[in-house]
């Protein structure tokens, strides 16, 4: 794989941030969709909560021992597939929340890459 460029890095970095925020907005409307369906649990996605875990205990060590594997220590690779699971009883007031926290991560990454946009058009440009 060839290695690539700091710009394309950054962009697919938070290509990735939204693509997980859209992800979130999906699971919360299908939670609040399904408030008054018998059974029915609410789910959440998991990859931060395994990811901080993972930052946070440095106890295992864990190795890739074949191409095929995912790289154990790229956030990138984590973030690619996170996964969802299921919490309990769908509370209103907490999805509602989370529709909003994921509403504001989402508005401040579209403004991060349009200000990376920016800077590079003036690059580009000259500073014209």
């Amino acid at each position: 794989m060839a290695a690539t460029h700091p710009i394309d890095r950054t962009v697919g970095l938070m290509q990735d941030r939204l693509n997980l925020s859209a992800l979130n907005q999906k699971v919360v409307a299908s939670n609040v969709a399904n408030i008054n369906t018998p059974r029915y649990v609410a789910k959440r996605v998991s990859f931060e909560e395994a990811l901080r875990e993972s930052l946070e205990e440095d106890a295992i060590s864990l190795v890739r021992t074949s191409a095929a594997h995912r790289d154990p220590t790229s956030v990138e690779e984590i973030m690619k597939e996170p996964q969802i699971v299921e919490t309990g009883p769908v509370d209103l007031d907490a999805e509602m929340m989370l529709l909003a926290h994921n509403s504001v991560e989402y508005q401040f990454m579209l403004t991060l890459l349009n200000k990376k946009f920016s800077l590079l058009r003036t690059a580009i440009e000259g500073g014209r």
